[in-house]
């Protein structure tokens, strides 16, 4: 009814009112007519019993039955009479006239005035009336002699019994019903004619107003309502007409505006293609520029790798001769600065993947309490010459072996202990780790680094996270730093799905805290420190600076006892208490007299004494032991250190578990391995095999992907080194056939290529190799990723070491080793002093020199640039063990370029590359390079 249109809904309010009248006034005629028809036809029956009762008065006194018939025969005649049955007072039948009486659905007798009953069936009615004698008056004499006497009471005589059909009162009733009906319907039609013909006057002119208006939508404007009826609808035609008027104005109005709006429009859009051409060309500028910042950091990167190259290698063979402990103590920590040095320059080189997203984190199994003590270890000397606390809190809850990246971590732990230490004057520095909640093998930990420097106010701390930025330009130049240090750290941590912040203020000092998401290593083996099972004293007047040390020796079962002063640590012992060692913190300032009393005081206990002293001069741990401690240990200590210490220092040593390195549990009962090497390069080849056998390992060597792929058919193969780019089959092309062979998808394969993309680690790992090494390899490396992979630890004295000499400082300079043709020293250094080897693989270099350059230059003429580039690839990575520096970079050059697709360099690294070669043939046309070999091994064999 919601969907009627204006006729429907017209009909339906004229015809309702009338059907519903016709309805309740015909119902109402019809019942009430009905209703008196059969009261019509109850009154007859009454009315013609009680007058047939005195009629037969007469017949039934004088047992007359044929009078009796006669007036039951002529009650017949009546209408709707159908039959009648006259009783004596016995209920006996005198006479009766018509059929049998209707018995069916015979209801009770209802009882009415004048003794009546009236009985009814489904088609009739009928009534019974009591016959009684009375007094009657007769007119001849006999009968007044006859009735002389009179009697005045009634006396029931019989029952006279009349039946009338209903047949005819229903006949009325279906009639008065029909014609009722009909009259009905007549009323309904005429209602309905009248109906229709005044809602078309109504939707007739609305359905002429509905179309104008749908005309008006469609956008004819001009449309107008033309109407004839007066009234309502001439005024709503009158308004829709203005209406329509003043749309039509108004839209050429609006597409006058639109016209200009769009002239104004284009205009405009003309100025943002000017601009847009302006912003792409700016930022084409601001790539090359990028591009221009990567390959600066990639150059600084390599000048200064190779200077630190050469501190970590001599170190490295400086620590291999006999040194004593205070050299070894040098050394290590040489070794383990440089790493960490080495490791920033590379997160700096990876600072624009960190701006890309491309950051990769590790997983790899530490000890969380190594990595802080490490990171604190190489700061302490600088926390010491400014006569500060250097303090670590680990709690006692927190996990210490997880799986991560270590190397990540003490970077960020370094950058802001740094900032700490070097923005604070006096006090102390201190780092505490905690533990927020643990769930599911995965723990969050907070680190907070806190000092008691100069603070910070609230606009400065705005500034901290902003990369080539310092909250305060005048402490930057006081104290230096580019600025880097904290947005490296910010971006680590959420690596590292963490956060960091900072808490401050100004003169009171400052606090960093970062939090980090990591796993914890349920099968850890690195911490491996075995319980002690003895009794220390622990004097420090400062209890807080001890805490770290407490929760450490509670972690080995030590039973530790604090005293605040070496007095209370006497007084006990006298009394009885035994201990077996005394841990002492002394501090730095009182090194001379004081130190000496305190330790005369401890030395009468008999009780060997650790002192733990805030300083990292051998003079000062020297001074300790001359004045009668058993051992000085510089502060911060490391766990190992102190563990070592600890048991050194123990009388009854089967009470120990020294510490036993991871890899030992391989040696020396581990079998070598099977492994083999795959290089397209018979040069680089060679070398593999050769630095792999000289460490005791039965190597088989290939020279393509499906060679390799049939040597580990063939052999029991248990670790793989395999070049990356080949011929034919690509070095990640047969890792993948590889990984489908039956029971070698946990073969260890590790990728060696020569060029490293910042990306392409990630790469290579993703396509299914293990690991990554990038050449030149040494021995060492080669050592320990056999060591990592397999189990299977080298001999020490297997492996051939280097000793330094004079030249080795060329090597510590890339720029003077650009210079040259060839350098001896690096040859040398390559094939790890082995005079053979670098013999061998020079000559091989230059007996493939002809060939490879006559391949370059004719894919550069034919500018097949795929099949140069793996040309370039195969000579770039023969030369890096050959000791042809210049040749080396210039190709590394040419190599970047072609994979990073700069066509306006080419040209100009062709002709330098081809330059670098004419230089190198006539180089070796014009020297004994052979004899000058054997004279650097001679020269190095006796430095």
């Amino acid at each position: 009814m919601k969907n009627w249109n204006i006729q429907n809904r017209i009909l339906f309010l004229a015809l309702l009112p009338g059907i519903i009248v016709s309805l309740v006034l015909g119902t109402f005629f019809i019942t009430e007519r009905a209703r008196d028809l059969g009261d019509l036809l109850e009154q007859r029956t009454l009315a013609m019993a009680k007058q047939l009762a005195p009629t037969c008065e007469y017949g039934v006194m004088t047992g007359s039955v044929g009078i009796l018939q006669n007036i039951a025969n002529n009650m017949l005649e009546e209408i709707d009479v159908r039959a009648v049955t006259l009783y004596n007072q016995d209920m006996q039948t005198l006479a009766h006239a018509g059929p049998r009486m209707l018995t069916e659905r015979f209801g009770s007798a209802e009882l009415k005035a004048d003794q009546l009953q009236l009985m009814r069936t489904d088609a009739s009615l009928r009534a019974r009336a009591p016959i009684f004698s009375q007094n009657l008056i007769i007119a001849d004499q006999l009968s007044e002699q006859f009735y002389a006497q009179k009697n005045g009471q009634q006396q029931l005589l019989g029952w006279a019994e009349v039946e009338l059909s209903g047949a005819n009162t229903k006949l009325n009733q279906y009639q008065h019903i029909a014609s009722s009906l009909s009259i009905i319907v007549s009323v309904l039609i005429l209602c309905t004619v009248l109906a229709l013909r005044i809602s078309k006057q109504v939707s007739q002119p609305m359905g002429v107003i509905v179309d104008a208006i749908d005309d008006m939508k469609d956008g004819k404007l001009e449309t107008r309502v033309h109407i004839e009826n007066g009234g309502e609808f001439q005024a709503l035609a009158s308004g829709i007409n203005a209406m329509a008027s003043a749309l039509q104005r108004a839209n050429t109005e609006h597409q006058q505006n639109l016209e200009q709006a769009t002239h104004d429009l284009q205009e405009t859009l003309d100025e943002l293609e000017i601009r847009n051409r302006e912003l792409t060309l700016g930022r084409k500028e601001a790539i090359e520029a990028s591009r221009m910042k990567s390959e600066f950091l990639a150059n600084v990167s390599h000048e200064i790798r190779t200077p630190l190259n050469g501190i970590l290698g001599f170190s490295e063979l400086l620590g291999r001769t006999q040194v004593s402990e205070r050299q070894n103590d040098y050394l290590q920590t040489i070794r383990k600065s440089s790493d960490d040095l080495l490791n920033i320059i590379n997160d700096i080189l990876d600072l624009s993947k960190i701006d890309a997203g491309k950051l990769i984190i590790e997983h790899t199994p530490f000890n969380l309490r190594d990595v802080i003590e490490d990171a604190l270890q190489v700061l302490a000397p600088e926390a010491v010459g400014k006569r500060l606390e250097l303090n670590q809190i680990i709690e006692s809850n927190v996990p210490l072996a997880v799986c991560g990246d270590p190397l990540r971590l003490k970077q960020v732990i370094t950058n802001l202990v740094n900032n700490a230490i070097k923005f604070t004057e006096y006090g102390s520095v201190t780092v505490k780790t905690s533990l927020i909640s643990q769930k599911d093998h995965r723990a969050s930990l907070q680190f907070e680094i806190r000092d008691t420097g100069l603070g910070l106010s609230p606009e400065k701390q705005e500034k901290l996270f902003q990369a080539f930025s310092q909250a305060d330009a005048s402490v930057a130049r006081q104290f230096g730093g580019t600025g880097l240090g904290l947005i490296i750290s910010k971006a680590l941590v959420e690596a590292m799905h963490g956060d960091i912040r900072v808490e401050s203020r100004e003169g009171f000092g400052s606090s960093f805290f970062f939090n980090i998401d990591i796993q914890i290593d349920q099968d850890s083996t690195t911490n491996n420190l075995a319980p002690l099972d003895i009794s220390i004293a622990v004097i420090d007047p400062k209890q807080a600076a001890t805490t770290d040390l407490l929760t450490l020796l509670t972690s080995w079962q030590v039973d530790h006892h604090y005293y605040p002063t070496i007095p209370q640590v006497v007084d006990r012992i006298n009394s009885g208490e035994k201990y077996d060692l005394i841990l002492c913190a002394i501090d730095h300032e009182k090194l001379d007299d004081d130190a000496l009393a305190l330790l005369n005081a401890l030395k009468d206990t008999q009780v060997p004494v650790v002192a733990l002293v805030n300083s990292v001069s051998h003079e000062d741990l020297d001074m300790l032991k001359k004045l009668g401690a058993n051992e000085a240990l510089s502060r911060p200590v490391t766990q190992r250190k102190l563990h070592a210490a600890l048991s050194e220092l123990v009388a009854d040593e089967s009470q120990i578990l020294t510490l036993t390195d991871p890899a030992e549990e391989h040696s020396p009962g581990r079998v070598p391995p099977c492994i083999l090497a795959v290089d397209d390069n018979h040069a680089n080849l060679k070398l593999v095999v050769t630095l792999l056998r000289e460490m005791g390992i039965q190597v088989y060597s290939a020279m393509t992907g499906s060679e390799a792929i049939a040597q580990i058919d063939q052999h029991p193969i248990e670790m793989v080194f395999m070049d990356i780019q080949m011929p034919n089959m690509s070095g990640t092309e047969a890792t993948e056939h590889i990984r489908r062979m039956p029971g070698k998808a946990a073969l260890p394969i590790i990728a060696l290529t020569a060029h490293a993309m910042a990306d392409e680690k990630q790469a290579l790992l993703k396509s299914g190799m293990n690991d990554y090494q990038t050449k030149p390899i040494t021995q060492e490396q080669l050592a320990k990723c056999v060591e990592r992979w397999t189990g299977y630890r080298a001999p020490i004295n297997t492996l051939i070491r280097v000793v330094k000499h004079e030249r080795s400082r060329e090597i510590a300079s890339e720029k003077s080793i650009c210079r040259e043709i060839f350098n001896a020293d690096m040859a040398l250094h390559h094939a790890n002093n082995n005079i053979e080897l670098a013999v061998d693989m020079f000559q091989m270099l230059l007996d493939s020199l002809d060939n490879e350059r006559a391949n370059i230059v004719a894919y550069w003429e034919e500018e097949a640039l795929d099949e140069l580039l793996e040309a370039v690839h195969r000579m770039h990575g023969a030369t890096r063990y050959c000791g042809t520096p210049c040749l080396r970079l210039e190709l590394e050059t040419f190599e970047s370029a072609l994979k990073a697709n700069e066509f306006a360099k080419l040209p100009e690294q062709m002709r330098r590359l081809v330059t670098e070669l004419d230089k190198l043939q006539e180089w070796v046309e014009a020297n004994d390079w052979s004899e000058l070999l054997r004279n650097h091994a001679t020269i190095n064999a006796n430095a």
